[in-house]
């Protein structure tokens, strides 16, 4: 099964400098490079130093669209959350949307690569969807921060989730779209139930704890799990009620 070309949106350059700010933000001035005292050995020490800066920033800039949302959010608060100048956001990303999107590229890059894997690895039934509520699993046990990114989102939120979904998501829900429905056609799969709604079930189950995990918390605490133990639980638990409700009824 061939993938997307990962050229599309797969990685974020780092911009230019930009003195571009948001709405109620001065504008910030360029950050002036200081020549080092001594070349040898700076190039190594100095990647290090920019990569450790970007991930601060994303971290702070996560926690603050999970706070606040997409609109709520300011740049000044995560500058001086991660330590640094507002004007190194700019650099790094651009403006805020720049920020936005590279932080929920980071949540979405390793699971769209995980499901690529299990989508090219495993071609038997069970084993498919056995791996894909892996993936979606540990996915939403790993990110609540995510999860109330999307809270906003669906409130009041920006285009960038919507470009990120079709980029990385969208390719793979077509890829097991066509999956099913070739099991259909072979009559592994019941062909009274469209594809779609087998996938979008089989996310239901998987994603519904997460989402209102104060509410079941309280009704059925066994079923909020991020411990290895409990995935696995929950993965046979939801494997097994999928494959009973898609596999044709004998006579």
């Amino acid at each position: 099964m061939l993938r997307p070309n990962s050229g599309t949106g797969a990685t974020i350059k780092d911009p230019q400098p930009s003195a571009v700010g948001e709405p109620g933000d001065p504008a910030e001035p360029a950050i002036q490079s200081v020549a080092p005292t001594s070349l040898a050995g700076a190039g190594p020490r100095k990647e290090r130093n920019a990569a450790a800066t970007r991930q601060r920033i994303l971290d702070s800039g996560e926690h603050e669209f999970a706070a606040r949302g997409f609109a709520g959010a300011r740049l000044r608060e995560i500058a001086e959350t991660a330590g640094v100048q507002p004007a190194l956001i700019h650099h790094y990303f651009t403006d805020k949307q720049g920020l936005y999107r590279a932080v929920l590229d980071r949540a979405l890059l390793p699971s769209s690569t995980e499901s690529w894997t299990v989508l090219e690895s495993r071609r038997d039934l069970e084993g498919l969807i056995a791996g894909l509520i892996d993936v979606v699993l540990r996915f939403y046990a790993a990110h609540q921060n995510l999860l109330a990114i999307l809270r906003h989102e669906s409130v009041s939120g920006s285009p960038v989730l919507e470009e990120l979904s079709r980029e990385r998501m969208l390719p793979i829900i077509q890829a097991v779209t066509l999956f099913l429905e070739d099991r259909q056609r072979a009559g592994e799969v019941r062909d009274d139930i469209p594809a779609a709604e087998i996938i979008v079930s089989g996310m239901a189950i998987a994603v519904y704890p997460f989402v209102e995990e104060g509410l079941i918390r309280v009704m059925l605490p066994s079923v909020i799990a991020r411990d290895e133990a409990g995935l696995e639980r929950r993965k046979q638990s939801i494997v097994k009620l999928l494959l009973a409700g898609i596999r044709p009824r004998k006579p």
